[in-house]
Formats: structure tokens, sequence, C-alpha cells
């Protein structure tokens, strides 16, 4: 699947969600195609070397509005991640790929043992507007969606977020989540 991307300092994962302020006239363009095909587009950490990391996450727009400064503004959902090879860009600097769909994290239980991350976890997400109304949607009974929403709020440099992200398992985020939160 070929995916137009947008490389932004905003970690998210799938099944996260965010806002994003849309002024530059080639992510308008993306906005668009995105809403036409309804396959989304790519969200991309990039580095600091002005390229990006090779895993990003395909989102998807499920609500759109204008601020009051009459930006356009998207509210957007991870739908799945996936790595990339090749990347072109259009005249306007409008970057697309080949992507290919990586598995994620596969649904674990919430047990008490990890209980020390759900509350904590509640009280910072309905402090953000985007989450007030769903709080009470969410998968707080599975531990991946709690990991991952971990990671896209924690404030820690991209590489970790970058390596934690690429792991096959949890464990590894769930022993970093414990050492940052208890």
């Amino acid at each position: 699947m070929r995916l137009a991307l947008f490389p932004l300092s905003i970690f998210l994962l799938p099944e996260g969600i965010t806002r994003l302020r849309i002024f530059e006239p080639r992510y308008k363009r993306l906005v668009a195609d995105a809403l036409c095909t309804g396959q989304g587009f790519g969200l991309c950490l990039p580095k600091e070397s002005h390229s990006l990391y090779d895993i990003g996450t395909r989102v998807e727009i499920y609500n759109f509005d204008q601020d009051v400064n009459g930006f356009l503004t998207i509210d957007i959902k991870g739908i799945e991640r996936f790595t990339f090879k090749d990347i072109i860009s259009d005249d306007d600097g409008l970057m697309h790929a080949d992507v290919t769909v990586v598995n994620g994290w596969e649904t674990i239980q919430m047990t008490p043992q990890y209980e020390f991350m759900l509350t904590p976890l509640k009280l910072v997400l309905t402090s953000i507007p985007l989450y007030v109304d769903r709080v009470n949607l969410q998968g707080f009974d599975n531990l991946s969606w709690i990991c991952q929403r971990w990671l896209e709020i924690l404030p820690v440099p991209a590489d970790k977020k970058y390596w934690l992200a690429e792991q096959s398992t949890l464990e590894p985020t769930i022993d970093f989540i414990r050492e940052v939160i208890t």
C-alpha cells in the first residue's frame, strides 16, 4: 500500500487519538486525499538528522473542523503500525512511501499485577480533551492498549519510544513504565 507520510513529533500508536492543526498546502492536500481514498495517511516520527524513523502508524481521520483562527483541525486515530522504504517526494515536498503493515502487540487481558499503570493512566487521559468522553469506552482491560497509551504520553526521547514500540513483546515496555511511574 502506498501512503502519504506526515512527519510530526507526535508519537501515536494503534487506537491512540490526537488532534492536528493543518495549515501547509501539502498537508491540506494530504487530508483531502486521505478523506477521498479512505485509507488515511502515515504519521512518522522525524529524526534529528531530518530523516524519519522507519516505522510509523497509519491513521484515519474521524473528525475535522476549523479552529478560531480559521485553520483546519483534524482528529485522527491510529489504525496499524507499518514499516517503509524508498520515500519519494512530490514537488511540494509531500512524501509518500510503500508501506508494509507490521503486527502489533497481542491483546493481553489486564490482571491485578499491572494495576499500578491503570489509575494514573485514567487520571492523565481524563485531562486530555479528546479522551474525556471516551475514557469509559477505552481498552482499559487490555494491557497492550494501556502500554501504548503510556508510550504516547510519557515525556521520553523519541529514540526510546521508537525502540520500545519496535519490540515484539510488551515486557520491555512494562518494565520501562514501572520504572518511570512507580
